[in-house]
């Protein structure tokens, strides 16, 4: 049988040591790589709000969806039926990328102008192409130009969505600048939704800095309720009690 000395278990002793250090170290550093990767996970949620872009998706979807991945940001996207059909690639990007599809027409029409029987066949066909591209029925509907009435209400409401408009308009459509985007955005406030498009460059642009205001503020985006109408948690659930932000 063979011995081992006294200094050679010393030194094994030291190299367990030492090795126990390196993988408390490693350990760390992997934790503080993957907070800096996502750090929307490492923000403190006093409350939600709807980052929402309507009239998707285009051929500048892939940017916007880069764009929001690297910002860690979930948004809702009111697509155009029609714009589905012919680009479904770029629907199921928005699902895996982990956004929320809703129904914005099939073609962007004024539809207050329509008949119950013409809604109906526009937001059923809406719906079901978003279903056939992405595997998910629509449960939210954004009227174009925000036009409602009650019958589109009551419409949208018996093919199981909810009707969104928004609280905020950041004016992405109008020509604002990319300052003028950011300052509209400011004053998101918790439960609140803000309109923007998809396509657009000064939206995008504008991104990262709607993304450090809303942080600076302790909200989050989030996925907005089907039941409410208002922006929650991604997971549903609505903002912690107690949780308030400042005032406008």
């Amino acid at each position: 049988m063979s011995t081992v000395s006294a200094g050679t278990v010393g030194g094994l002793k030291r190299l367990r040591a030492a090795l126990a250090v390196l993988a408390t170290a490693v350990a760390t550093c992997g934790v503080v790589i993957a907070a800096t990767a996502t750090p929307s996970s490492a923000a403190t949620c006093n409350g939600y709000v709807g980052l929402t872009f309507d009239d998707g998706p285009t051929g500048s979807t892939s940017a916007l969806l880069n764009v929001l991945r690297a910002n860690g940001v979930r948004a809702t996207m009111f697509n155009v039926g029609q714009n589905v059909q012919n680009n479904r690639s770029a629907a199921q990007a928005q699902v895996a990328a982990g956004m929320w599809v809703g129904n914005h027409s099939w073609n962007h029409s004024h539809m207050t102008s329509m008949s119950q029987s013409q809604m109906q066949s526009d937001l059923s066909q809406t719906s079901s192409a978003i279903q056939s591209a992405t595997g998910s029925r629509p449960q939210l509907f954004r009227p174009p130009y925000g036009e409602t009435n009650g019958t589109l209400q009551s419409v949208a409401s018996s093919l199981g969505m909810r009707q969104v408009i928004w609280d905020v308009d950041s004016q992405d459509w109008n020509g604002a600048s990319v300052s003028q985007i950011v300052s509209n955005a400011s004053r998101l406030q918790s439960g609140q939704a803000i309109l923007m498009h998809d396509g657009i460059q000064n939206t995008r642009d504008a991104i990262p800095q709607i993304m450090a205001n809303l942080t600076s503020r302790n909200l989050c985006p989030g996925m907005i309720s089907p039941s409410t109408g208002r922006a929650v948690a991604p997971d549903g659930t609505t903002p912690p009690t107690g949780g308030t932000t400042p005032p406008p």
